[in-house]
């Protein structure tokens, strides 16, 4: 029998917690789905506790049905998704004689070492039984040694398409360059007044009557969200360029997602950004303007959105797509090899 086999062995059943507030298509967000479905398909025993209400008297709340739940299950392994979740599943299991082991998902970053960063600290340090992060940014923010695990692409959804029928599918015109932004408008932490005032300062520069060399096309941001995984495929290759303009993340997966569909990507240095998108043609990271006072942060925030409307420019200018899948599998990235990496974290609890 396989050292992989006898690990899986020893591990009866893992319990998912995760935030279930996602509107539109499923419970939980994709990307949770997906890993419990991919661990699931390792022959692991997967439960999934979707976390109901907003706040923290949702999450509160939450801690109560939680603790029946791991009464009744039993599980080896409480795997938590986002640090919130991490809380609720400690307090869950307040008391307990036999607790089932603790490992939290980092998902976001700490730009700051504010409350949060140091209330996360605190609960990887003496709540958790471990933890993990998305990159190794996020890992060196926290300055603790962690495992840096990525979120794992389904190369079996997220695939390709012709370019033109992708088009036709979402309603695409012809003489349009698309650009995509994969998230909620109403998220503040995801930027979207970025977007749109990056994408205006281009279509200014291009219906600018001045200039030598007319475009001869127009530029539309879309916003795509509540949508299932498959039709957010449709959407990368049907898409000119993605864009992305967070102001801070993990390891975004629809970077990932929009390379498994060889889409060009404009996008803010946030997570692990750099490393997945090193010397990939039709990839540009806009780096932050130079440091502003407070005086001048509208300055600040015009130079960026220039920035970004340039990085756009240059994307739609390569006007083809990209190798990203290629990438992907090469970075072993697939669901399939980050499952089997998940399960050697549990196994070392």
């Amino acid at each position: 029998m396989s050292q992989m086999t006898n690990n899986k062995s020893q591990i009866k059943k893992v319990l998912f917690v995760a935030s279930g507030n996602k509107k539109g298509a499923g419970v939980v967000s994709s990307f949770v789905q997906s890993q419990f479905d991919s661990l699931k398909a390792e022959g692991l025993d997967m439960v999934l506790f979707p976390v109901k209400g907003r706040g923290w008297r949702g999450y509160l709340k939450a801690v109560f049905a939680l603790r029946k739940v791991v009464k009744r299950e039993r599980p080896d392994i409480i795997h938590a998704h986002y640090s919130t979740c991490g809380f609720v599943a400690s307090l869950a299991c307040l008391g307990m004689r036999k607790r089932p082991k603790i490992l939290v998902s980092i998902l976001g970053s700490f730009p700051t070492r504010g409350a949060k960063w140091r209330r996360v600290r605190f609960a990887i340090q003496h709540l958790w039984d471990s933890a993990l992060t998305k990159s190794e940014r996020t890992r060196d923010q926290l300055g603790l040694e962690l495992p840096v695990i990525p979120n794992g692409v389904n190369l079996d959804v997220f695939q390709l398409m012709d370019h033109a029928e992708a088009r036709a599918k979402v309603g695409f015109e012809a003489n349009r360059k698309y650009i995509i932004w994969c998230s909620n408008p109403e998220r503040v932490e995801k930027n979207w007044p970025l977007a749109e005032e990056a994408v205006r300062l281009l279509e200014s520069k291009i219906s600018d009557a001045s200039r030598a060399e007319p475009k001869g096309f127009s530029v539309r941001l879309v916003a795509v969200y509540n949508k299932t995984p498959e039709e957010v495929c449709t959407y990368m290759n049907a898409a000119d360029c993605l864009l992305l303009t967070s102001d801070s993340e993990g390891s975004p997966n629809v970077i990932k997602e929009a390379m498994a569909c060889n889409c060009p990507i404009v996008t803010t240095d946030v997570g692990d950004v750099r490393e997945r998108l090193v010397n990939l043609e039709g990839c540009y990271i806009v780096e932050e303007p130079r440091a502003i006072d407070a005086e001048h942060s509208d300055a600040s925030r015009l130079e960026k959105a220039k920035r970004v409307a340039e990085a756009i420019e240059k994307a739609l200018e390569f006007g083809k797509r990209t190798e990203g899948r290629k990438r992907i599998i090469e970075d072993r990235l697939t669901i399939e090899l980050i499952a089997k990496r998940i399960i050697e974290v549990y196994t070392s609890l």
